[in-house]
């Protein structure tokens, strides 16, 4: 009967009424429940269905009254959560919970109850070990039963309780079988005779055990250097379920330490989910999957081992059953088919199983059901022709060696009619080109069939389409989607519907979209954008920005947006602020996006994991890593080192390539070695890296050259003052280095005794000399130390003693010309004195020695002119030299001598000789400006050169536009000012408010001086006033016109002479004036009435005098008679004819 109930409904569904609904169980343990002993457990079970539905149990498939049992166990009200309090071991077993009402069976997984247990370790006597210093050890741990697995650890005992947990490293780790690895043991491993012990821990328990105690005491003083061996590893062939956190571990013994790598043999990288962990030795591919499958290689190096020491792991993955197409509640109208999916893999592949109300689907034996189940495939099943009698439960489990998967859900056959749950917006607004659904959600089965009409025409096909769930969608919606739209709902029971309204905007557009920025990293970075959208919605629009698709965050106060311009700023660039920068204009209902690049350049990141692979030979070769080059590429690399013997300098060693990360640096013998690099970009260079680790050190040999600059000085009479340039530390190439010094006098056999100078800072000797000035002596200095001599030759000089002052001076000083900055000097001189040993030079010929002063000024005005020997040598004609002096002073009488120089002593001068120098050019004007400015004219002040150089004739001035950076060609006044006095000028003829720079020169007979300028800006167009004037020396066919104007006034002092004859209608007029006051007009008719007037002008506004007659001596020539009819009738005994037109 039982079974019957769980296959059929026995209550027949209403026509449109009441929703029933099979159970469905939603709240259920994991697969594994532990407990302690005596603490209570908790196994939830709660379902949901229509009618509230029953709950039973099962266990170890039998079933389980919790209420049979003693009050320790309960079921709670109205659900199947069953608690046991003070649970005991013979609680344990595999439960199932049933979930029941009229129309069909649901159930929970199957749920292992198990109790936790923790058992002691093993009980084991101490043990010591006695391990050499740099080898390695194994500490053994055999952990006891635990349920569920205990954690394993371990600890150093402390002396009086407690423990402290082992910090693992590099060297000390512990392997996947719980044993300690300590892979080179050192002093410190005796841990000051505590104890070592592992402990295992279980969490459900609470509880924690404690095995067997070692001791280490490591022997020996010195670590023994060991080359990298292999120690344990995870199994070569290892397999892990796909979802889990794989490890694969591999520890090598060796001492230095082993640096542990992983790759794949594949050639492909490691996965993206792979981690690195326990110093380099252990591998963590998180959620593993199936392309991990694969052969991976764990290899170890120290540098005593250059060559890899490598284990390969070859790892296969396999699954439990996960879904792929997972089965789903199915509710349906009468009539209709029912689909029931169970698509599983995993690795073994899946074999399913299905249920109907718990039952198996192979063990139903009811046709009317097996005659409408089909099973195309395993993971499928299809029940077609439902009934209101149908309802079930159906359970499909998909099950393989690692674990199963188990579905539950029901069908449900309804008939209800249709009923609108989420009708249309009643009004809604959407943007022009956007992508929209119209909600229509709809139940009542059968399924109602979903119609939808714009402004009442039907809806089809184009933009529209009808979504299973009843929505409309509309694809790019424009303007003319706008209108009324209802959705109508219609099955076999009724028909219903409901509208709503679609208001259509213009869609939001950018205007002013960002553009790509390039910067400096600490410069300012801004970014502007502006967006346009419909007139109805301009009051909502609003500019946000993103960076890398992400908002901005308002932490960020680097970066700010200014609501005026819709500009965003980001002050003080980094590099982290690279990247894509979006602009997004919105209103609410659609947005509009623009994007730009900004690129932050900076210095390059120090380059990391800098180390020697070789160091012998003379070479190091030094490589590295470089760092991010931030957006502006590496040019190249410098490395460089610092040394034992100046460990806080670091010098340059080499420049490479940006392309290379390895360099050959040339080394000295007998140093020790530390290198670092440095990467340049164009913005700057990049902190150093971090220095090599290990010393480059190198083998002694003899040096490789002697000291360099071995000369003698010649300051101290007496001495032999030798000196060189001291070989430092770097260059002696071994110990007990020493300088050999040997002197011997040129022209004396005498035994040469040499001289050691062990303290390499010395840089020179002294040797005592009595009465010996400028002598010869041959010096050899050689470099020394415990491996032999310099391999270079030794340097040998000829070097003198101390100088002194020489007891020849020139004579028959003369002056061979002159000029007004230099003269021509000639005398005479013994030339066999010259390379000459012993000489009267008393030293090395080092020119001669010229001053020159101005007579009776000699204190203030001393100057010296040093002829050098190859100056003196190239114009020497047997003993008489030639020199030319210069910088002499112009138009003046001066004193000049002479005397014979050596390196540190110069002679006595001849007696002076006298000579007076030309006129020469005029120095500047000590002061130039300007008194006052017009709109076409400047008045100019100046007083005259602080050196005058001879008798200043005048001055002349020039002028020149000036705009921005051009200069215009430089105009010259006309006349000059030829009066020496004169000190005030006025410059006319200006355009008005134009810029000027304006020159003056003093002038000489020898020419024009050194110039000085000041700039200017004539001032705005003035109103001229009219000149008042006079007319003088009238002649027969010329006038004089005299004028006044102000010369300091704003404007119009350009003038010029405007002229007619009487009652005539034109005016005739002269060029203009600029500087003078007066006129000359010239070719005018005698005795002929003129009128004259007077204008001056800016060059735009002009203003005419009051107009002046004026007659010309003589007799008007127009009013002589010109043929022999003027006059009258002839007299008797005259002719006219005389008088005819000739």
């Amino acid at each position: 009967m039982l079974k019957r109930i769980g296959l059929l409904s026995l209550v027949l569904v209403a026509h449109v009424h009441a929703v029933t609904r099979p159970p469905g169980i939603f709240m259920q343990p994991d697969y594994n429940v532990f407990y302690k002993a005596g603490e209570t457990v908790e196994m939830p079970c709660v379902a949901d269905g229509s009618p509230r539905p029953t709950y039973t149990w099962r266990r170890n498939g039998i079933d389980f009254n919790p209420s049979g049992n003693d009050d320790r166990v309960v079921q709670l009200a109205n659900i199947g959560t069953i608690v046991i309090t003070k649970p005991e071991d013979k609680d344990e077993g595999i439960f199932q919970c049933f979930a029941t009402n009229n129309y069909g069976r649901s159930l929970s997984i199957s749920i292992n109850l198990r109790e936790a247990k923790l058992k002691d370790f093993e009980v084991g006597s101490d043990t010591r070990y006695y391990p050499d210093l740099g080898k390695p050890l194994t500490l053994n741990c055999v952990p006891p039963e635990s349920v569920p697995p205990a954690q394993v650890f371990w600890v150093i005992k402390k002396p009086y309780g407690g423990f402290d947990a082992i910090n693992y490293d590099a060297r000390v780790t512990m392997d996947h079988e719980y044993r300690l690895r300590i892979t080179n043991v050192k002093l410190s491993d005796r841990q000051g005779g505590r104890a070592y012990a592992c402990m295992s821990m279980n969490g459900i328990m609470r509880k924690t055990t404690q095995g067997p105690q070692y001791f280490i005491e490591p022997q020996g003083s010195n670590e023994e250097f060991r080359p990298v061996e292999y120690m344990w590893a995870s199994p070569e062939d290892h397999f892990g379920l796909r979802g889990s956190n794989f490890t694969v571990k591999c520890i090598f013994s060796g001492n230095p330490t082993p640096d542990v790598h992983w790759e794949r043999t594949d050639g492909y990288p490691l996965p993206d989910r792979a981690r690195i962990t326990s110093f380099g030795m252990e591998m963590i591919i998180e959620d593993l999957q199936f392309d991990d499958a694969g052969v991976y290689e764990c290899w170890a190096t120290n540098t005593n081992t250059q060559t890899r020491v490598q284990r390969t792991i070859s790892i296969r993955v396999e699954s439990s059953p996960y879904w792929l197409l997972e089965p789903q509640d199915v509710e349906i109208g009468v009539g209709g088919t029912a689909e029931f999916n169970c698509l599983a893999k995993s690795v073994p592949e899946p074999a399913y199983y299905w249920f109907i109300n718990g039952v198996p689907l192979s063990r139903i034996t009811d046709d009317r059901i097996n005659s409408r189940f089909k099973r195309p495939r395993p993971d499928r099943i299809i029940f077609d022709k439902v009934t209101r009698e149908d309802p079930m439960v159906i359970q499909c489990n998909a099950t393989n060696k690692h674990g199963y998967i188990w579905g539950d859900v029901f069908l449900n056959v309804l008939s209800e009619a249709p009923t609108i749950i989420k009708p249309p917006d009643a009004r809604r607004v959407v943007a022009e080109g956007t992508s929209i659904n119209m909600t229509c959600r709809v139940t009542g089965k059968p399924d109602p069939m979903i119609t939808w009409y714009k402004d009442d025409q039907q809806i089809t096909g184009g933009r529209y389409k009808i979504m299973r769930t009843g929505d409309l969608s509309i694809k790019q919606v424009v303007l003319s989607d706008a209108g009324s739209y209802t959705c109508e709902a219609q099955n076999n029971f009724n028909t219903t519907s409901a509208s709503g309204l679609l208001l259509v905007r213009r869609k939001t557009q950018i205007e002013q979209a960002p553009l790509d920025l390039e910067v400096n990293a600490g410069t300012d970075a801004k970014f502007t954008c502006s967006g346009t959208t419909d007139p109805e919605e301009v009051d909502k629009i609003l500019i946000k920005w993103l960076k890398d698709n992400k908002e901005i965050s308002t932490v960020v106060q680097r970066m700010t947006t200014n609501q005026q311009d819709n500009s965003l700023t980001i002050s003080g660039t980094i590099v982290r602020d690279s990247g894509t920068y979006t602009c997004i204009a919105t209103n609410g209902l659609d947005e509009a996006r623009a994007s730009a690049m900004l690129t932050v350049k900076d210095r390059p990141d120090a380059p990391s994991k800098v180390e020697w692979q070789k160091c012998q030979d003379g070479n190091a070769t030094v490589v590295w890593m470089p760092g991010s080059y931030n957006n502006a590429p590496v040019q190249y690399f410098i490395i460089q080192y610092n040394t034992s013997f100046a460990p806080d300098t670091w010098t340059f060693g080499v420049k490479v390539d940006s392309i290379y990360n390895t360099a050959n640096v040339s080394l000295s013998p007998w140093v020790n070695y530390t290198f670092r690099v440095i990467a340049y970009n164009k913005i700057g260079e990049s902190d150093p890296s971090f220095p090599t680790a290990k010393v480059c050190k190198t083998q002694d040999a003899v040096p490789d050259h002697n000291p360099r600059n071995l000369r003698t000085i010649g300051d101290r009479p007496d001495y032999l003052h030798i000196e060189w340039t001291p070989m430092p530390e770097i260059k002696q190439n071994g110990a007990g280095f020493q300088y050999v010094l040997q002197i011997k006098k040129i022209g004396f056999n005498d035994q040469v005794q040499p001289v050691y100078i062990n303290d390499w800072r010395t840089y020179e000797h002294m040797k005592n000399t009595p009465g010996e000035v400028y002598q010869p002596y041959e010096i050899t200095l050689r470099a020394w130390n415990s491996v032999g001599y310099a391999r270079q030759d030794p340097s040998v000089i000829r070097g003198f003693t101390g100088e002194a002052i020489p007891t020849e001076i020139p004579t028959n000083l003369q002056v061979v010309d002159v000029q007004d900055t230099y003269a021509d000097l000639q005398w005479d001189f013994t030339y066999e004195e010259i390379n000459k040993t012993p000489t009267s030079i008393r030293g090395e010929f080092r020119g001669f020695k010229i001053q020159f002063w101005q007579d009776n000024n000699k204190a203030n005005t001393l100057r010296e002119w040093n002829v050098s020997p190859e100056e003196a040598l190239a114009t020497r004609v047997g003993n008489t030299f030639k020199v030319r002096v210069e910088d002499l002073l112009p138009l003046t009488d001066m004193q000049i001598n002479v005397a014979i120089m050596n390196n540190y002593y110069v002679s006595q001068p001849t007696d002076a000789i006298n000579l007076k120098t030309t006129a020469g050019f005029p120095g500047p004007v000590a002061l130039f400006r300007e008194i006052n400015i017009g709109d076409n004219h400047v008045n100019l002040e100046w007083t005259p050169p602080e050196e005058t150089r001879g008798d200043i004739e005048g001055y002349d001035i020039g002028y020149q536009i000036v705009k921005g950076l051009d200069l215009g060609e430089v105009q010259e006044r006309d006349p000059q000012i030829n009066d020496p006095y004169t000190t005030t000028t006025m410059l006319s003829g200006l355009l008005t408010h134009t810029k000027y720079r304006i020159y003056i020169w003093a002038r000489t007979t020898k020419g024009r001086g050194e110039g000085y300028f000041i700039e200017l800006t004539t001032s705005e167009a003035g109103d001229p006033q009219a000149p008042r004037f006079t007319i003088t020396e009238v002649g027969q066919h010329h006038i004089n016109v005299s004028w006044w104007i102000n010369p300091y006034a704003s404007s119009g002092t350009v003038v010029y002479v405007e002229y007619r004859k009487e009652d005539a209608a034109v005016w005739l007029r002269t060029i203009d004036e600029v500087l003078s006051s007066w006129k000359n007009i010239t070719d005018l008719e005698a005795g002929t009435t003129y009128e004259i007037r007077v204008v001056a002008t800016n060059g735009g506004v002009r203003r005419a005098s009051h107009i002046e007659e004026v007659t010309t001596r003589g007799i008007d020539s127009s009013r002589f008679p010109q043929h022999s009819s003027d006059f009258g009738p002839e007299p008797r005994g005259y002719s006219n004819d005389y008088y005819d037109d000739r």
